[in-house]
């Protein structure tokens, strides 16, 4: 069977398909942790640490795999990844006891972990400059689909069978991409000769990211950001229903328009690109929005004028900028390392957890529940940083590498 070309849409497609998984696994369940902890008699407050052990896979499993995917090729472990979320969870929709959910979902994460990681090198591996930001802004966009419909998906299929028909569902979705991806992807590595994977080549990749100036500054950018973008995840339901009497149902409109945010900043991102912008112009446009959105939102909380129609609007346009920097930033990260991508993609992708995890528990920790002060200023102070890298790290190391590239040559 002929396999999907690069440059087509359904390759993009189904690469924005692969970076769903985590999306889905994380938000369709959202709805049901509280009938799933009644079932398993636990508390529900145990029941949600099905999402932490996820988050936590999520993390660990690109720090293994994405460096052996600089040696064995990225298909056969991509589709481990694709097969791992599927096999476990269906272990997870037979589960009776919490233990058992935990270590299913734990699995699940590395399997989703592994398949991000592996989108992002292979959009590195087949595209460079320009052509690259474009194609990680589409698959970007594909993804953002994922957050806008896995709550009211959850609802649905929870409707139908309960929490396990939820695990059931993320399976026979996982089986489904696991079979498009066996049938329709191929190898993007280039095809040059791979030492057989070692672990001291890992550790010494790990390294050479870590050390790499404009790599490591890309990379603290993204999780700074994705640290101010999961402040308000994490904490919008704890303001828009606990403080500003939103709705459930209303909620979950309010934050699709959010990830419509998304969608739009990262259309917006690839349509620029195409015209020439520079990616330096982009990124500094797109963290000029994310901090002036932050601090304002900040200032309106000090000042007790916080509502529903001034934290949406003003969190919808930060996500705007927020889909301008990240593809700008993948890439960034990826391009002065590009024959150890996975490596570089799994800092990355391990950094954007944790900083985002810690951001979501402080968020959690301060919430008083009278003021949206704990979310409004965590989305600032990561902003903040996140631009203070960017300005203080990334851009003097770029415009160093470009001076000397112009010498060399």
């Amino acid at each position: 069977m002929r396999r999907l070309r690069p440059h087509t849409v359904g390759f993009t497609f189904l690469l924005g398909a692969l970076a769903t998984l985590a999306s889905f696994a994380t938000d369709m369940g959202l709805p049901v942790l509280g009938p799933m902890a009644q079932s398993l008699g636990v508390a529900p407050g145990r029941a949600a640490l099905s999402l932490s052990v996820f988050m936590v896979g999520f993390a660990l499993g690109p720090l293994v795999f994405g460096p052996v995917s600089d040696h064995v090729g990225r298909r056969p472990v991509l589709l481990a990844g694709v097969a791992a979320f599927a096999t476990f969870g269906a272990f997870g929709a037979f589960s009776r006891t919490l233990g058992a959910v935990l270590l299913w979902r734990l699995l699940m994460g590395v399997g989703a972990g592994t398949c991000s990681v592996l989108v992002v090198a292979m959009v590195r591996d087949l595209f460079t400059g320009v052509e690259a930001r474009v194609r990680q802004s589409y698959v970007n966009l594909a993804a953002g689909i994922a957050p806008i419909i896995a709550p009211t998906l959850g609802v649905a299929v929870a409707t139908l069978g309960g929490w396990r028909a939820i695990y059931g569902a993320l399976a026979a979705g996982g089986a489904v991409l696991l079979t498009i991806a066996a049938l329709q992807l191929g190898e993007t590595l280039p095809p040059t000769p791979h030492e057989s994977f070692e672990v001291r080549r890992a550790i010494e990749g790990y390294a050479r990211v870590l050390s790499h100036r404009v790599s490591i500054g890309y990379a603290a950018v993204i999780a700074l950001n994705f640290g101010s973008l999961f402040a308000y995840v994490s904490g919008s339901s704890l303001v828009l229903i606990g403080i500003l009497g939103v709705s459930p149902r209303m909620y979950g409109l309010l934050f699709a328009a959010t990830s419509l945010g998304l969608m739009t900043g990262a259309l917006t991102n690839a349509r620029l690109s195409r015209r020439g912008v520079p990616h330096a112009r982009l990124i500094t446009w797109g963290l000029a929005i994310i901090v002036v959105t932050s601090v304002l939102l900040l200032a309106l909380t000090i000042a007790g004028a916080i509502s529903v129609w001034v934290l949406v609007p003003l969190a919808v346009v930060g996500f705007v900028g927020q889909g301008i920097v990240r593809p700008n930033a993948v890439q960034g990260a990826l391009e002065p390392v590009p024959e150890i991508a996975g490596v570089a993609s799994a800092v990355l992708t391990a950094l954007q957890m944790l900083v985002g995890g810690l951001s979501s528990a402080i968020v959690a920790a301060w919430f008083d529940g009278r003021s949206a002060i704990s979310v409004t200023a965590m989305m600032s102070i990561t902003a903040l940083a996140s631009a203070t890298v960017y300005a203080l790290v990334v851009r003097p190391a770029e415009h160093r590498a470009a001076l000397a590239d112009a010498s060399a040559s």
